[in-house]
């Protein structure tokens, strides 16, 4: 030996800009992939709700991962009977990834900017939902 020191190769740009959406798509591909072929309603290894669980009332996301698994079925009125705001959501989610994965793919850094407003927005509408699929009798907004 000489005393000579070498570096690892650096990894090339273009990979590091693409490593994260990536890698981001491969795991929420592979979870689509279960919930496809082990839906949550006929296999009991998925953990119950812990709102549900502990108080006996929906949350606003019971019955998402059926109605994920459903839009893996291709059954979109399934998906909205299971929970109406989990496929506007996924979409929403969709969205974003793609324009997360565009910016990086172009060298850019973007970070969606969800403001004070729209957060209490979000929060609001989320337990007026959860209000209302608790109601007695409202049984069109529980978990089918």
């Amino acid at each position: 030996m000489d005393g000579s020191v070498t570096s690892p190769r650096a990894v090339p740009r273009d990979v590091r800009r693409w490593a994260a959406p990536a890698l981001t798509a491969g795991v929420a591909l592979g979870g689509l992939a279960v919930l496809h072929a082990w839906t949550p309603g006929a296999h009991s290894f998925y953990p119950p709700c812990p709102l549900l669980t502990l108080t006996g009332f929906y949350c606003p996301f019971c019955g998402g991962l059926r109605a994920t698994a459903d839009l893996t079925h291709g059954d979109v009125a399934g998906a909205f009977a299971r929970n109406p705001i989990v496929p506007p959501l996924l979409l929403v989610a969709l969205l974003a990834w793609a324009r997360w994965a565009w910016s990086r793919a172009v060298g850019r850094n973007w970070r969606p900017a969800l403001g004070t407003r729209s957060t209490y927005w979000l929060l609001g509408f989320l337990v007026v939902f959860m209000v209302a699929r608790n109601v007695p009798g409202w049984t069109w907004l529980s978990p089918a």
